[in-house]
Order: structure tokens, then C-alpha cells, then sequence
């Protein structure tokens, strides 16, 4: 059921403002945006008419990110949001994980990251006979990079900032950003494990160890309130339980999850890359109820509208395109 012309394109001021701002290139109206989408994510004249329709009747619409690459002639990625390559634990495998992630905001993708591959603050580097700064000081470094990389294009940086329940630092972790300057440039989000959460139900002692050394005891209902007052307080930390989703994921037979792109709305493994798009289910709504038949017409050309930029965008690192394409 095709919309009145008149009302192709977004109404309110905020979302033309908004369109033209983050997603359309120079001079474009609303239809010369659906139309480049359109043409770069179809594989076929039948495709392409069908897409169209759906976009300008604003029925579907990809992310932002796609709406801005698909058919742009600036070489940026199609993908929303990555989550980083295991960080090792040494200076090497840090500005490594740097250097990927300046790499994947240069090209416009979100990154999120799994820190509790680091070892704890104190702890002894015994190739140096000095002390370890810690996981939560070497997520300074990321801030800066998102910083500075953002500071040359026209779209703020994203990244989500993970540590395990269980790691040494959870604590300095909850506490990092109860302030309005330090990791601006970070979501922080806590992993949840199925043995903290019995924990806390018991009302037990937690261990906080890494690689095996326990470093400290906790009261475990203490930690998960202390989680709790923070995000009441400050809005962080989130929470992310994570041998939940490992134990649901459809793929657990073949990859670990670690982290989650900076929204937190889609758990990914190492490499792996968020495809988002949005079906407006109230466009589909009739004084009947909702159009099911219409909608079941739509998804699968959208579906392949998504399928199409696995193929055709560009990656920031070739592991993320190993991972999205196999």
C-alpha cells in the first residue's frame, strides 16, 4: 500500500534535519538517498523497483550506516559496529587492538571490546620487575584513539568497553565513569556469569582471580548492588550476561561471544560485525490490525537488501570480513 507522495519523505523538522545531517550526501533529497540505497543493495531491476518503494514509503530503512555508505562514492564501511579482535596481554597486543580499532572507526564502524584479557592493576610483569597498570588505565588509550580519529570526519566515535564480573579490577571498573570526563567516549558494560549470578542469589563469597590467581574475595550481593547504585546513578555500568548468551547462541559450536557493538544490542564474537536495518511496524498497522501479508511480502526483499552488503561493502581489517563471510 503505497504512501501519498506528498508524504515520502520524513515530516518533522528534527528528522529532515537529522536525514540530511548524518545520512544523505551533499544535495541530496530524501528520494535521491532512497534511490543510491536502493541501486547499491539490489541485485536486480525487480529488486531494485521493490526496494525503493519500501524505502521511500519508509516501511524499512537501514541503519544509519548504510544509509550513508550504500552507493556513496567516499569508501566507508556499510557496517554499523565490530567488536575487537581478544586483546593479548602484553604492550604489543594492546597498540595492536589500537591500531585495529583506529582503522574501523577511520572507515565509520563502532567497536566494542573484551578487556578482561588484561591483567590487573599490580600485577607483577615479571619481564619488566615492575607492576601492571590495569585494565581499566589501558582503556584510556582506546578513548584517545576514538577521540582523535573522530576529530577528523563528520561522525563521533562509538565503542563499547566489556570486563568480566570476576576480574580483579570489576571494581575500579564500575566506578570509572561515575564522573562526566573520563572514558567520554566509552558505554562500559559489566559480563555477567552464570556462577556470580549464583552467587549473589546464595549470598556467597566471589572470587575476583585472573588466569587462575584468585587476588581477592568479595560479598557478591555487595558487588551486583554496587553495579546496581551505579547505573541508577550515572546510567553505567550495563550489564551483559554473558555465559547466557553463549549458552543460546546458535553458533556456540563454532565461536565465543565476547563483547557487544558500543549499544549493546547485538552480542558478537572476535571480528564479528553488526547488519542493521528497522521494519517500521506502524506502517503496517490497519484499522483491521497489522497488514501480516504485506509485511511477509517485504522482509524477504529486505533481508536480501542486508545479504547484498556482506558481498559488496568494505571492511576495515580482513579479519572482520573472514568473520562476516563465513
Amino acid at each position: 500500500m503505497p504512501l501519498p507522495e506528498k508524504q515520502k519523505t520524513p515530516q518533522t523538522r528534527f528528522a529532515i534535519e537529522t536525514d540530511t545531517r548524518k545520512y544523505r550526501l551533499k544535495g541530496e533529497s530524501f528520494r535521491d538517498k532512497a534511490n543510491r540505497n536502493a541501486q547499491a543493495l539490489s541485485d536486480s531491476p525487480e529488486h531494485f523497483f521493490a526496494l525503493r518503494s519500501i524505502l521511500l514509503d519508509q516501511y524499512f530503512l537501514p541503519a544509519g550506516r548504510i544509509q550513508s555508505a550504500a552507493g556513496s562514492p567516499q569508501k566507508t564501511t556499510a557496517f554499523n559496529c565490530f567488536v575487537s579482535n581478544t586483546i593479548k596481554d602484553s604492550m604489543n597486543g594492546i597498540m595492536d587492538a589500537a591500531k585495529e580499532a583506529a582503522q574501523t572507526m577511520r572507515l565509520g564502524g563502532g567497536i566494542g571490546y573484551d578487556f578482561s584479557s588484561l591483567r590487573p592493576r599490580d600485577a607483577i610483569i615479571t619481564t619488566l620487575g615492575s607492576k601492571a597498570s590495569g585494565a581499566v588505565s589501558f582503556m584510556q588509550i582506546f578513548d584517545a584513539v576514538c577521540s582523535t580519529v573522530s576529530s577528523a570526519g563528520d561522525r563521533r566515535g562509538a565503542q563499547m568497553g566489556v570486563l568480566c564480573c570476576d576480574h580483579p579490577d570489576i571494581e575500579e571498573f564500575i566506578a570509572a565513569k561515575q564522573n562526566s570526563d573520563n572514558l567520554t567516549n566509552f558505554n562500559i558494560s559489566v559480563g555477567i556469569t552464570d556462577a556470580f549470578m549464583t552467587a549473589v542469589e546464595n549470598k556467597t563469597m566471589f572470587p575476583l582471580q585472573f588466569k587462575g590467581v584468585i587476588y581477592k574475595m568479595v560479598d557478591a550481593e555487595s558487588l551486583w548492588n554496587s553495579i546496581m547504585r551505579s547505573t541508577w546513578d550515572w546510567a553505567e555500568p550495563g550489564v551483559i550476561f554473558i555465559d547466557r548468551i553463549n549458552h543460546m547462541n546458535n553458533l556456540q559450536y563454532c565461536e565465543d561471544i565476547i563483547a557487544t557493538n558500543p549499544c549493546g544490542e547485538q552480542p558478537l564474537p572476535p571480528y564479528g560485525a553488526c547488519l542493521l536495518g528497522s521494519l517500521n511496524l506502524t506502517k503496517y498497522v490497519r484499522e483491521t490490525g497489522l497488514d501480516v501479508e504485506l509485511l511477509k511480502q517485504h522482509i524477504p526483499i529486505c533481508v536480501r537488501a542486508l545479504d547484498n552488503i556482506i558481498d559488496t561493502t568494505v571492511y576495515p581489517l580482513e579479519g572482520q570480513r573472514i568473520a562476516a563471510q563465513t
